[in-house]
Order: C-alpha cells, then structure tokens, then sequence
C-alpha cells in the first residue's frame, strides 16, 4: 500500500461541499493546480489536474506528482486509484468527504457557501474598510462539535474564512485572492489556509495555486467519467 495514500483534509470541512449549487451556466471546470502543504518542519509538494461536474457534484482529481493518483469525489465517498501500482481504496465517510484542493473551488459555486445547507444561520454582520463580515452559527444539534464561522466578502468575492470550535477559538484561518471570474462565479485562484493547535500554534500550513482554468469546453475531459477498472480490487475503509 503506497505509504502516502491518505491526504490530510484540513478543518474547514465542516462547511464546504455541500450539496445546494448556486445557479449558474458554469456545468464543467478543469484546472491545473499545486498544493504546497508544511507540517511537522515538512513540506510537500502536489501537482495535477481537477475537473469539476456541476450537475453531477463529482470531482475527478489528477495527481501528476509526487506520484500517480486519481480521486474521485462524490457526496460521501472518496476513491483512490493508483494506476501503476493498480492498486484502490474506498473511503466511505458519515458525512460528505472534502479534500483540501477541491472545497475553495466547490464552495465558489454555492449559495451562501454552502452553510445554509448543512445548517447555519447567519448570526451578524459588519462592514470594516469595505469588507463585509457575517458570522454565522453551527445547527444547534451540532454546537457541541462545530463552532462558528467568519466569512470576509469583498467586492462580491469571498477573501477570508476564519473557523472556530465550540470554545470559541480560532482553529483554522482561509485567505482568498487573485479570483477570476468565471460566469457569475467568482472563483480564487490563490488560497492559502493555516490550522492551529490548543495554544494557536501553527499546525499546517498550506498553499494551493489554480491555473489554465477550462470553462464549459464543447468536449469535457474524459477523465470526469473517469471509473476504477473492474479488474482491480478496491480495498472499502469507513471512516
């Protein structure tokens, strides 16, 4: 088993990727990207390609480097494949499985984030040097496990994110920049995100960098069908 199978999947999961699309001619999107991730006084480096089905909420990951993968993301399953060594995973999770490279260009194309639909409700709002800031509360059936969320607007763009836990404590922190517009979608090419440890340490920093954006292309990539081969056994993890 490749001994790097499980990528990280940072703390803003609990309010990216949820089901609710904002309407919008976007159907397809592939990009090229490349996660730097430092952790631990260790750096890695990830490049490939995403492709993003609109209608089908499905997300097809190409890892190029450091070595081979394709991801598929669907609702609350995630699939690894690794070609060369022929060799796949499933991970069936409770709730929807985000990965950090995909939820910043998911949640682009969502209503209000996607936290209504998973729950929230919107506390407050306030307007510093021209950006908004609206505050949002967890589901009061889960207040014991999720905290409160800070969005920054800008210009109709989302630029910051903060999340907190149920203490009220800031445990991860979104930057948002260089968006490009995309339809009615405005869509961050740069994001960069910090999580923090009990004493607001620094635990992982991670940069991620989206290029070439192909928008509704007359011949979508393959790859968005993309299926592991029948003749390869996946191996089923619940988490």
């Amino acid at each position: 088993m490749p001994k790097n199978y499980q990528f990280p999947v940072v703390l803003l999961l609990m309010f990216l990727v949820a089901s609710a699309l904002h309407a919008a001619p976007l159907k397809v999107l592939s990009l090229d990207f490349t996660r730097e991730l430092t952790e631990n006084g260790k750096t890695e480096h990830i490049a490939g390609i995403l492709h993003y089905d609109v209608k089908a909420a499905r997300v097809v990951v190409e890892v190029s480097k450091p070595i081979r993968q394709i991801m598929i993301v669907k609702e609350n399953i995630l699939e690894i494949y690794y070609p060369v060594e022929k060799q796949a995973f499933r991970f069936i999770s409770e709730g929807r499985v985000p990965l950090p490279f995909v939820e910043s260009i998911i949640q682009s194309t969502q209503a209000e984030y996607g936290l209504t639909a998973i729950g929230y409700t919107l506390d407050k709002h306030d307007i510093v040097d021209k950006v908004l800031y609206t505050y949002w509360k967890p589901p009061e059936k889960a207040k014991d496990k999720l905290g409160g969320i800070v969005l920054g607007m800008h210009a109709d763009r989302l630029i910051s994110a903060e999340v907190k836990n149920p203490e009220g404590y800031i445990i991860a922190k979104s930057r948002y920049q260089d968006h490009s517009s995309i339809g009615t979608n405005h869509i961050p090419m740069t994001v960069t995100t910090r999580t923090y440890g009990e004493k607001s340490e620094v635990l992982q920093y991670e940069q991620i960098i989206y290029r070439n954006p192909q928008v509704n292309v007359d011949l979508p990539s393959p790859m968005l069908s993309f299926t592991i081969p029948e003749s390869v056994k996946v191996k089923e993890v619940k988490w």
